[in-house]
């Protein structure tokens, strides 16, 4: 059984009750990318979670799309200085289990 890795956007927007624009407006944003599969726009599976939190910010707190995407920039800093906080950590773990 083959297993599908991506979504066409008319499928997700029904699913989650939204206008496809939307979608289209995070790609113009590039938030999410779109794929094309058989000329249909589709959204990779591996985006549907980033998507759902992008929609709860704009359909459930009313945050506008510039406001989303400055959210959105500013999360994946504090991921990636979470990341780089954690890399040191574990060098420096090392280091002074060296010195034992």
């Amino acid at each position: 059984m083959e297993t599908k890795n991506v979504i066409t956007i008319t499928e997700f927007c029904q699913h989650y009750n939204i206008p496809k624009q939307f979608i289209i407006t995070l790609n113009e944003y590039e938030l999410v990318e779109i794929a094309t599969e058989n000329n249909t726009p589709c959204i990779y599976v591996t985006e549907i979670q980033t998507i759902e939190k992008l929609i709860r910010f704009h359909f459930e707190l009313d945050i506008n799309i510039e406001g989303i995407h400055a959210i959105s920039n500013l999360l994946n800093k504090v991921e990636r200085l979470q990341k780089d906080v954690k890399a040191l950590h574990n060098k420096l773990t090392f280091y002074e289990n060296l010195k034992l």
